[in-house]
């Protein structure tokens, strides 16, 4: 237990560190400096080539940390012949990202950012392979390091260059100039503290990955799909234009804040955990799908509840440059996503179960009807809602997902070990909220926001919920 709360602290503060920054940077910097049809621009080459991106991952990551995991000793072999595939594929990514900007008939300007995002995206894919060898090690700290300094580069040099004048595609090259900066970082860690960097070209090594990766790699993409095809269907099809993708991706932004800890959590630090106690240990797999189970919701409820109660206050107060109008817009939008990022958290777990149970089938099915359901209800809401239709819709798809994700686990793979943390977090999250409900026009919400983590905290103190349950982690 001690090593996944360090993995996961390690990932956490430096992924949080890192969602900060361009908290600052999106958030507070960019609204002040461009138009809010630039910045939708700029949200629509993120998501793209965010999307087509994908490809080069092909599903190889989880199956890459699973084997390096139960074979530490091949982890030079496995690592080498991952990123042959990758190289391969990283070429078809990129051209696709490029043509699909100008097919779809996006602006120059946004085509210019598509290429430089776009190699950012490259290069932060190869590094990411070298991450894969720290997870597998469980020495999360390396990772750590590799988002702050690149992370740290993105801001400090990002907000100078706007600062300066420079406009949005100097930003993007600053994020290719960070990308470099990771992976210089992760190879470096990976050469001096795990392995060397020389391997042999192992058709067996890439038929097992392949085997493993191909069915979560159809998964992946739609994954990707569903998280990213809303920002490129709003582009196209809100009848406010562009514009729409900045109200949306601006509340977006602040949501995906805060999904850094799932991430951290149940991908970085319980997957390895998970997949030896589903290989090796199936007596404890209960206990652990248990903690990870609590440990969102503990976290996930109240996030919710006090982002939709106070989603005016914040846009508020995040977005000073704005008309009221605006600010209403993008605070509607907020509402709706936090309900989702919420569900974020819980529907991590399951993906994670999955991926950690080798449920290659089950795991692209769902995802596959998870993607076409936000895709079809994108197509009815978008058109005639905007952006709060596609808010709608990810809320929908995140109960989707969330109802036979679990559904599923706890028929076929294990089930909870208890449920009574889930009612002491309902009611006390209920509690906070009616508490910033009749407070919210009295105080600022500075002071607003650490009451109610003190107040939620102290009572999940109370009730026991942060007592030690599951030791033998």
């Amino acid at each position: 237990m001690n090593r996944i709360f360090k993995n996961t602290s390690s990932l956490f503060s430096a992924h949080l560190m890192g969602r900060l920054g361009s908290l600052v940077l999106t958030i507070w910097l960019m609204p002040r400096i461009f138009s809010e049809n630039e910045l939708g621009g700029y949200f629509v080459a993120i998501a793209l080539t965010n999307l087509i991106a994908s490809i080069t991952e092909l599903g190889i990551h989880n199956p890459l940390i699973r084997e390096m995991t139960l074979n530490l000793s091949q982890t030079r072999h496995y690592l080498g012949n991952a990123l042959l595939v990758r190289l391969i594929l990283s070429v078809i990514a990129y051209a696709l990202m490029v043509i699909s900007g100008t097919f779809l008939g996006y602006t120059r300007i946004i085509v210019t950012m598509i290429v430089y995002l776009g190699l950012a995206e490259i290069v932060n894919g190869i590094a990411q392979l070298y991450r894969c060898v720290f997870r597998a090690h469980e020495e999360m700290k390396y990772e750590a390091f590799t988002v702050v300094a690149e992370r740290g580069t993105f801001f400090l040099i990002g907000c100078a260059a706007i600062l300066l004048g420079y406009d949005l595609v100097n930003v993007c090259q600053v994020m290719l100039i960070a990308s470099g900066v990771n992976m210089m970082l992760s190879i470096g860690f990976t050469r001096y503290r795990f392995t060397s960097l020389r391997f042999e070209p192992n058709r067996q090594i890439i038929s097992i990955l392949m085997q493993q990766a191909l069915p979560f790699a159809i998964g992946n993409l739609f994954n990707l799909v569903y998280f990213r095809v809303d920002a490129i269907m709003l582009s196209k099809l809100s009848p406010d234009g562009i514009d729409a993708n900045t109200w949306y991706g601006l509340a977006y932004t602040i949501v995906n804040a805060f999904t850094t800890l799932p991430g951290a959590f149940m991908m970085g630090a319980m997957f390895p955990v998970l997949s030896r106690a589903y290989e090796n240990e199936r007596d404890r797999l209960s206990a652990v799908y248990t903690y990870g189970v609590r440990w969102m919701v503990i976290c996930a409820v109240p996030l919710t509840v006090g982002m939709a109660t106070l989603s005016h206050e914040i846009t508020k107060t995040l977005f000073p440059a704005y008309p009221p109008d605006t600010v209403e817009k993008i605070a509607i939008a907020l509402r709706w996503l936090s309900a989702s990022g919420g569900m974020i958290f819980l529907t991590t777990v399951v993906l994670t179960v999955l991926r950690a149970a080798d449920k290659r089938r089950t795991f692209a099915v769902l995802m596959g009807t998870t993607a076409l359901l936000n895709i079809c209800l994108n197509l009815i809401l978008i058109p005639r809602l905007s952006h709060i239709g596609a808010a709608i819709a990810m809320v929908i798809t995140e109960v989707y997902l969330l109802t036979v994700g679990f559904g599923y686990i706890s028929k076929k793979i294990t089930k909870l070990t208890e449920i009574g943390f889930i009612m002491k977090v309902l009611l006390l999250s209920a509690v906070m909220g009616l508490g910033l409900v009749v407070l919210q026009e009295r105080l600022s919400i500075w002071l607003l926001i650490p009451l109610a983590m003190l107040f939620y905290s102290g009572g999940i103190s109370v009730l026991g919920e942060f007592r030690t349950k599951f030791t033998s982690l």
